[in-house]
């Protein structure tokens, strides 16, 4: 592992955005504060996935020696961003934040110890017994529903791989990107997948801080999800038959 500042992990924190101009600029400001209080070794990568509301011109006031963005001019999806930060990343540690942090700050620091105990991916379990989530019925039972889906036809034992709160060892994850083909909607479930096949340490932690989940779902967005997830499933099914049928 590379070191920075003493021998200290240089911890990357990706936080992909899509028309988030109304709230880019407060979001960058709070995570940055957060990881000075934090005082670490730390870059901000904001990647701008092909917004039109003017969200890339609103992150540029905030570009600083910590803080840098990145973008192109078609939405590609939240995970084709996130991999695209990654890949432009400088850190040992390579954290996913949503930007309209409905997962506060505050939880890196939880994702960084995890890590330093040994995983090699945490991931942030918005339903763990000791999280807060606060979310209507109708968005928890979606999500529930999501993930036990997930469970049933890829075999992951997550209780929540969607959660916009992801940590990652450097290797780990450029090593697992090489096998992705999922960039949008259920890009977090084969990068997971594809995790554990590889062989990674993977552990969930509860978020301590509120979770507030507003962003809703529309009925396109959930049947591109399911299909996705229905693709990933049979991809990966295949590629494990054709792994056994070259053994013998």
């Amino acid at each position: 592992m590379r070191s920075a500042d003493g021998g200290r992990p240089l911890i990357s924190v990706i936080m992909p955005v899509y028309n988030g101009s109304s709230y880019i600029g407060e979001s960058i400001r709070r995570v940055t504060s957060y990881m000075e209080e934090l005082g670490v070794p730390y870059e901000v990568i904001v990647v701008d996935d092909g917004s039109e509301d003017g969200t890339r011109t609103k992150a540029l006031k905030h570009v600083s020696s910590r803080v840098r963005v990145l973008g192109y001019d078609h939405n590609r999806g939240k995970g084709y961003a996130f991999i695209h930060g990654a890949l432009r990343s400088r850190g040992d540690i390579i954290v996913l934040l949503d930007s309209d942090l409905d997962v506060p700050p505050q939880q890196v620091s939880t994702l960084l110890q995890a890590i330093n105990s040994g995983a090699d991916i945490v991931i942030t379990n918005k339903w763990h017994p000791q999280s807060r989530t606060i979310a209507t019925p109708t968005r928890r039972f979606l999500s529930l529903s999501y993930n036990a889906l997930v469970r049933l036809l890829t075999g992951l034992k997550l209780q929540d791989t969607q959660t916009g709160a992801k940590a990652f060892r450097r290797e780990p994850l450029l090593q697992v990107i090489k096998h992705m083909h999922v960039k949008r909607y259920a890009f977090d479930t084969e990068l997971l997948l594809i995790a554990k096949q590889l062989g990674y340490k993977m552990v969930e932690i509860p978020n301590l801080k509120p979770i507030l989940l507003t962003s809703r779902f529309k009925l396109k967005e959930i049947m591109r999800m399911l299909l996705e997830l229905l693709s990933i499933t049979y991809r990966h099914r295949m590629s494990r038959t054709a792994r056994r049928v070259e053994r013998h």
